[in-house]
C-alpha cells in the first residue's frame, strides 16, 4: 500500500505544477491522449484508453511521469441464449522517472513504476529500477536514448496470494522520427528480466498534427510475459486510435 501511495503522489505531482504553469520557455512539457476503439461483427466490444506524461527537462535532472488507464467491455452470450455486456479487461499504470544528467549525453536512472491489471492474474505489479542510460542520437529529425539497471520487482498472485519477490534486470529503448512538420513517429521498448519471468513491452506510435496542440494517433502495443498464471495469455495486444493534446 505504501509503494502504491508513493508511487501514486509522485505521478500527480507534475499536474499542479503545469497547471500554473504559464511561460512556455520554462522546462516543463506534457501531453494527454483518449483513445477509443470500437468493434463490431461477431462480437461487439469497446475499448477506451486514457494516458498522459509530462516531462520536466532540466539542466542537471530530468523527470518523466506516466499515468495510464483502460477499460474493455464486451458483449457476451451467456449458457441461457442471452447476450450481456462485460468487462473483459482494466488496467492501471503508472511511473515516475529520475535521470540524473551525468554528462552531456549520460545519464543515472531511478525509476519506480506500479502496474494493476485485473486480468493478468496479479492483484499488482510493482518494480523500482536504477541504472545508467545514454542518448546515443540526436538530430533534427531523430532522436534515440537507451539505458540498462538493476532492480527489485514484487508481485502479488491472485489465486494464491503468494507475493513473488526477484531482482530483475532491466533494459529499455526511446526512439523518435521526426518525419515532416506536422507527423512524427516514436517507438517506446523495453524487457524486465527477472529469476520468475521475463514482461517486454513494445509501444509504437505514428502522430499527425491536426491543429495547433491537437494532434491524432495511431499505435500498436503489446506486452508479452513468457510465464503467466493458470488460463492467462501470455501476450496482451492493442491498436490504439486516439486524439493527443500537448502542451
Amino acid at each position: 500500500m505504501y509503494f502504491r501511495n508513493t508511487l501514486l503522489v509522485l505521478t500527480l505531482m507534475p499536474v499542479a505544477v503545469l497547471a500554473a504553469e504559464q511561460d512556455p520557455d520554462k522546462v516543463w512539457s506534457a501531453e494527454a491522449t483518449l483513445n477509443y476503439v470500437n468493434r463490431s461483427g461477431n462480437t461487439e466490444s469497446t475499448n477506451l484508453d486514457l494516458r498522459s506524461k509530462a516531462v520536466r527537462d532540466g539542466e542537471t535532472w530530468r523527470n518523466t511521469y506516466k499515468l495510464e488507464a483502460s477499460n474493455e467491455t464486451s458483449e457476451v452470450e451467456t449458457d441461457t441464449g442471452n447476450v450481456e455486456e462485460v468487462r473483459t479487461a482494466e488496467k492501471y499504470f503508472g511511473s515516475a522517472k529520475a535521470d540524473y544528467k551525468v554528462g552531456e549525453k549520460s545519464y543515472l536512472f531511478g525509476l519506480l513504476e506500479y502496474t494493476d491489471d485485473r486480468f493478468s492474474g496479479y492483484d499488482y505489479e510493482a518494480a523500482v529500477t536504477f541504472g545508467y542510460g545514454r542518448d546515443i542520437l540526436e538530430t533534427e529529425a531523430h532522436t534515440l536514448s537507451a539505458d540498462a539497471g538493476l532492480g527489485y520487482r514484487e508481485s502479488k498472485v491472485t489465486e494464491t496470494g503468494d507475493v513473488e519477490e526477484e531482482a530483475i534486470i532491466r533494459l529499455g529503448a526511446v526512439y523518435q522520427w521526426k518525419i515532416s512538420e506536422t507527423t512524427t513517429f516514436d517507438e517506446e521498448f523495453s524487457t524486465e528480466i527477472g529469476e520468475e519471468r521475463t514482461v517486454t513491452k513494445s509501444f509504437s506510435r505514428l502522430k499527425f498534427q491536426i491543429n495547433g496542440r491537437l494532434n491524432a494517433s495511431v499505435a500498436y502495443e503489446i506486452e508479452h510475459t513468457d510465464d503467466v498464471p493458470p488460463g492467462v495469455k501470455n501476450s496482451d495486444r492493442k491498436f490504439l486510435v486516439g486524439l493527443n493534446y500537448s502542451y
